[in-house]
């Protein structure tokens, strides 16, 4: 029993830093992987954790081992991008503009409808929960670090109002990267005050039961998140953000 947990950290780093380097692009697409034997050696750990870290690359869609052609690296479009390590490597990579307007967009798509739904059946304590977050947001609407959190809530808090679980597992799994996104709008100045009164209207639109006004009020909001988006990556092609 003593080393089984740090055997399980050990393949878990070694996927990770696989990972990393996989998303980074070190490699690409059809290039073949050293020999167990070799990336045992250059990671300083058994065949038995390697074998297990390409197993667990291989099920997130990023590498295949075939017979005789060894493992090999997969196409981005075969990648697992919902998987919650795939979207914690891209956040660590950093965040691509490609990236963002997808994440966006799939927003867009989603959220208005979960708004909808919850105004249409969201119970009196469901919508006090969202009320709540909301005052939070309020509250520390000047302090990054706590906005992000709250603001996440008063977002799931919508999706739990709706009463459908697999869209709030749909929206839940791309949490990493919803935080991404939010770092990387946050940074804009006023951009979380600026923000509040579009999650108000949201608010209010679900209290009064309103199906339309909430949707649409969700529509708003996620065009301004675009439109941040695009502010943030015209200041940083313009060398104003770091």
């Amino acid at each position: 029993m003593a080393l089984t947990k740090p055997r399980k950290n050990l393949h878990k780093q070694i996927v990770e830093e696989i990972g990393l380097s996989i998303v980074r692009g070190d490699v690409q697409p059809g290039d073949t992987f050293p020999s167990e034997p070799e990336l045992s050696l250059q990671y300083g750990v058994s065949r038995t954790v390697i074998r297990e870290a390409i197993k667990i690359l291989g099920d997130k869609g990023m590498v295949q081992s075939r017979s005789k052609l060894g493992t090999q690296i997969q196409a981005r479009d075969q990648w697992h991008l919902l998987d919650p390590d795939v979207l914690a490597w891209e956040s660590a990579v950093g965040p691509r503009e490609e990236f963002l307007y997808k994440l966006t967009e799939v927003r867009r798509v989603v959220e208005p409808h979960a708004a909808r739904l919850a105004a249409e059946r969201g119970s009196a304590e469901e919508i006090a929960a969202i009320a709540y977050h909301y005052e939070q947001m309020v509250a520390c609407v000047n302090d990054v670090t706590q906005f992000i959190p709250v603001d996440m809530q008063f977002h799931s808090g919508i999706l739990r109002a709706a009463h459908n679980e697999i869209l709030e597992h749909i929206v839940n799994t791309t949490r990493e990267a919803l935080v991404t996104s939010r770092k990387v709008t946050l940074a804009l100045p006023d951009s979380g005050r600026q923000s509040l009164p579009l999650h108000h209207a949201i608010l209010l639109a679900i209290q009064a039961h309103d199906p339309e006004g909430a949707q649409k009020a969700m529509e708003i909001l996620i065009d301004s998140v675009k439109a941040d988006i695009d502010r943030s990556v015209a200041l940083e092609k313009n060398g104003q953000v770091s």
